[in-house]
């Protein structure tokens, strides 16, 4: 089974590249799905999310994501404790995922997050796909799902760049002991464009 660690910043179009995938039969699984069952259903972790962040992220019988967000884009310190307490979460349900996807025979699966390098979520995979944009139309994409410019240009300037991203994944790939492969894909044109290069990766996958 090919694993592959799908990133990207937000607004670049990972949701459109793992649909790609997954209508051509592979498993799927999106982080932030992950984090919203996490804060909905893990008891231990909304307890310590009040206890760090306070009254303010709490909703009705969940966290409240966005008052969340706002905290820990405008702070590095309480993003880092954020990350802390959910990433290892989040790893713990990507590796029941992976394991379950290669039990019922699954080709190919894919982990999609944008912190998926930086957590170490990436060092189980074999390959790491990484989707691009330009910046003024990942801005335009999220001012279409109602974010404001100056939110939408906070969160791209809070997450990695494809250079960073490249050069943890090598170290990791040196580290684990094996090469593994990288692809970049563009998003700055048309979907057509966008699943002319997945399928051509999904044919035939990159050499390390």
């Amino acid at each position: 089974m090919r694993a592959i660690a799908l990133t990207g910043r937000i607004g670049s179009g990972k949701s459109s590249v793992a649909r790609r995938l997954h209508d051509r039969g592979a498993a799927t699984i999106d982080a932030d799905a992950i984090v919203h069952a996490l804060y909905r259903g893990d008891a231990a972790l909304r307890d310590a999310l009040h206890h760090r962040f306070g009254d303010s992220v709490l909703g009705p019988g969940d966290i409240d994501r966005a008052a969340l967000a706002r905290i820990a884009f405008a702070d590095p310190g309480a993003r880092a404790d954020l990350e802390a307490l959910v990433h290892p979460r989040v790893h713990a349900a990507q590796a029941r995922f992976l394991s379950e996807s290669r039990d019922a025979g699954h080709a190919i699966a894919v982990l999609e997050a944008i912190k998926v390098v930086e957590s170490g979520g990436a060092d189980p995979c074999d390959e790491l796909w990484i989707v691009t944009c330009p910046p003024g139309t990942a801005i335009e994409r999220l001012a279409a799902r109602g974010m404001t410019a100056e939110e939408a240009a906070r969160r791209l300037a809070a997450q990695g760049d494809v250079g960073a991203w490249v050069d943890r994944f090598h170290e990791a790939s040196r580290r684990i002991g094996r090469p593994r492969a990288i692809a970049i894909l563009d998003n700055g044109g048309t979907l057509a464009q966008l699943h002319a290069q997945v399928d051509a990766l999904a044919r035939h996958p990159r050499d390390p």
